[in-house]
């Protein structure tokens, strides 16, 4: 539900924010790992969102709740 385009926007600091921005408890973060500055991107948000409280799942865990 939050589509971050780090595929179009290779900046860390961008890619970052947009998802901070807009994400919302349950929401599905897409992102590509064939991109360096994805996986940085990533780590910065799993970071954030974890010191907001967030907690992950992964997609199978999502289709049985």
């Amino acid at each position: 539900s939050v589509d971050t385009e780090d595929w179009k926007d290779k900046n860390v600091s961008r890619i970052v924010s947009s998802v901070l921005e807009q994400v919302k408890d349950g929401d599905i973060i897409l992102m590509h790992d064939e991109f360096r500055t994805s996986v940085e991107a990533a780590l910065r948000i799993i970071d954030n969102l974890t010191a907001k409280g967030y907690t992950f799942v992964t997609v199978d865990e999502l289709m049985v709740d």
